[in-house]
């Protein structure tokens, strides 16, 4: 049967880890970028800028398009050049399908507004269309995708720093209760990576005895409170695993009471 462990006791293992704290800043930081990122990127990026243009020029279908109106987009440059939006009309099986392309090729062509109304060639392939014979310029949103390392870094760095204090959360859940002897006991300092304070905590040293009656060895940190309390010679309560009785960590009520 296993113990009732409740959500206060795991915190408690991991909030010591500076790993832990460093990936929930990096997690609660990335999503605060990210996603207010990725909504202002859905409502900005054009459809036509989504498209994958070497699949269409592979597998398109060519067809005409008629030239309605070619812009100069001056609110973007690349290599000291503004792409030009050339926004074209077609027919697919009878309906008139309106689209866009953006090039950097026309820069060079005083005379690129004489296209106006003329024909050209495209090629269409699933609802998505290219101009052919031009380069197509696609902006580098995927530069600002590398955001999105930051939480993924940040849930990495929360698994790994909760490691730990989930294999001692595993000996609560599944382990049983025995009385452990203390044989050293000293305070040690940690420090916490946000804060870069100093927390002070019992460093704690005991031996129980194993089913068979050898003497184990244990070693576990504690409140710092825990020193006024307890002293070497002291009686203590520990959890041993059910799987492994070489591992053991103090009981809950040692972590969690208030000295």
């Amino acid at each position: 049967m296993k113990n009732q462990i409740g959500f206060p006791v795991f915190f408690n293992l991991v909030k010591g880890n500076k790993l832990f704290w460093l990936g929930v800043l990096f997690t609660v930081l990335g999503i605060l970028v990210t996603v207010p990122l990725y909504l202002f990127m859905e409502s900005f990026v054009e459809p036509h800028e989504k498209y994958n243009h070497e699949l269409i020029y592979e597998k398109g279908i060519e067809k005409e398009a008629v030239v309605n109106k070619i812009t100069v987009k001056t609110n973007v440059s690349y290599n000291n050049q503004n792409p030009v939006l050339i926004s074209y009309s077609y027919d697919d099986n009878g309906k008139e399908v309106h689209d866009k392309f953006e090039t950097l090729d026309l820069n060079n062509q005083e005379n690129m507004f004489s296209n106006l109304h003329k024909t050209l060639k495209i090629k269409v392939y699933n609802g998505q269309s290219a101009i052919v014979g031009l380069e197509p310029f696609v902006f580098p949103y995927g530069a600002f995708m590398t955001f999105f390392i930051f939480p993924l870094i940040g849930i990495i760095m929360l698994i790994i720093g909760m490691r730990p204090g989930f294999k001692v959360y595993r000996i609560y859940k599944n382990g049983t209760e025995r009385e452990a002897q203390i044989y050293a006991l000293m305070p040690v300092s940690s420090g916490v990576l946000i804060t870069a304070a100093v927390t002070k905590k019992a460093s704690v040293d005991y031996h129980y005895l194993s089913k068979n009656g050898n003497k184990l060895l244990g070693h576990a940190t504690a409140p710092i409170g825990f020193l006024a309390n307890n002293a070497v010679g002291d009686t203590i309560s520990v959890y041993v695993s059910a799987d492994d009785e070489t591992k053991s960590y103090l009981s809950p009520k040692h972590l969690l009471k208030k000295y």
